[in-house]
């Protein structure tokens, strides 16, 4: 049903009596703690989602619209600002408005990057940790504007979605053995603007991400487990290798993808409960080669959207489903690896009620950041006040209507057109 709670008691009441184990705390205090990651201290334990904008220039630099996006997550207060899908290949991009980053325009990045600093400072008193997310979109590529899906594999009710044609070539393994290089190189130049750390994406079934399903791909990117981690880990490698001294590597990265044949699904059962077996292998090797800090995901916008993101418009299941779902894989990863910074997904459907759900999960070291994507947009000062210690109005916040996420399908701009018209 509709989100509909007029009190914290309310939605409590009801969470106990759904079985859905989504804790509350009244003490929020633990938001305004600080963290130290790989040297650099995070000031608070929010975190902006990656959401992407669609509205970059032609070239991949931020726009007027990306900066003030940017500028609006900088005044809001989070601690950690993960910077939108940047493209490492014009090939690999999922719209002609989605950033890249190259050589030609790092100064632009520079200045962004600087502005976020500055501009955080002065409203908040502290910089945040930035992310740079590299990407790229795989069997999503748009970057003419229509479709020119780079595939690792077939997958005919896949396919039919965003009508890949059934006689396409997948990428050869001579393509996928540039990629190591092209993150690398994304990584230097994203460390020279001055980011904390490159996210090496492998969430929503983009490239990388697909790779880890691709069991039935001949060759060395598919098959095994070791076959099918191995471009994420190769570019992970590559990355920290040729990055600069004290630049991190990060992932967003999808813990199951809730799809039949998916990474962690049961083969031969219900494919929307993950085994996690392969997903704690693969953060262990990650941690191995130099993760710092993990944003935790699953399902893909483009198939399955109400996984990731709960939400009111989609009736596949009830969100608050969805959002314990969200939040037991990040407790079941932070257990498994206590040592590891994890932020988890889906607190924007908890409107007001977020900052109570978000401490519980915190204090219970389920995860250590809360992170809000399309909260982020619906009212970007959300942290700001809420560590002020303000009660944000619901007018104000998200209504988990899904439209931003639909304009970047329709490669429009993406705003929250109900919050700011």
């Amino acid at each position: 049903m509709p989100f509909h709670f007029k009190s914290l008691e309310l939605l409590r009441s009801y969470c106990i009596e759904r079985g859905y184990d989504i804790p509350f705390s009244d003490d929020i205090s633990v938001l305004a703690q600080s963290l130290d990651i790989g040297g650099k201290t995070v000031n608070n334990r929010f975190c902006v989602h990656p959401m992407e904008g669609c509205d970059a220039l032609p070239d991949g630099s931020p726009s007027e619209k990306t900066t003030r996006r940017c500028l609006d997550f900088a005044r809001g207060g989070s601690g950690v600002i993960w910077l939108e899908a940047i493209a490492v290949a014009q090939e690999g991009r999922s719209s002609p408005a989605q950033l890249m980053l190259t050589e030609n325009n790092a100064a632009a990045f520079s200045r962004l990057v600087d502005m976020i600093r500055q501009t955080a400072k002065e409203t908040n008193g502290f910089e945040p940790f930035i992310v740079a997310q590299l990407t790229h979109s795989g069997r999503f590529s748009k970057p003419e504007g229509v479709p020119r899906p780079l595939i690792a594999y077939h997958r005919p009710d896949l396919d039919a979605v965003h009508a890949v044609d059934p006689n396409l070539e997948p990428v050869t393994d001579a393509y996928l053995d540039t990629m190591p290089e092209r993150f690398a190189r994304s990584a230097v130049l994203a460390a020279a603007c001055g980011f904390d750390a490159a996210d090496i994406k492998c969430c929503h079934r983009y490239l990388l991400s697909e790779l880890l399903s691709a069991f039935e791909r001949p060759g060395k990117y598919g098959g095994s487990f070791e076959n099918r981690s191995r471009l994420l880990l190769d570019c992970m490698k590559a990355a920290r290798a040729s990055a600069p001294r004290g630049f991190l590597i990060a992932s967003r990265l999808n813990i199951y993808d809730a799809l039949p044949g998916g990474f962690c699904c049961p083969a031969d059962g219900d494919y929307m409960r993950p085994c996690l077996d392969e997903a704690f292998q693969l953060v262990e090797l990650m941690n191995q080669n130099g993760l710092c800090l993990l944003n935790v995901t699953a399902g893909s916008p483009y198939y399955n959207a109400y996984v990731n993101r709960p939400n009111d418009a989609d009736k596949t299941e009830e969100p608050l489903a969805g959002v314990a779902r969200m939040f037991g894989l990040a407790a079941e990863i932070s257990r498994r690896f206590p040592s590891l910074p994890v932020a988890g997904t889906s607190f924007s459907y908890l409107r007001e009620y977020m900052p109570q759900a978000a401490a519980a999960q915190i204090s219970a070291g389920n995860c250590t950041f809360a992170g809000l994507g399309r909260q982020s947009l619906a009212c970007p000062d959300f942290p700001r006040l809420v560590l002020r210690g303000e009660t944000v109005a619901r007018n104000r916040l998200c209504t988990t209507c899904g439209r931003c996420a639909m304009k970047l399908r329709a490669g429009e701009a993406v705003y929250c057109d109900v919050r700011h018209h």
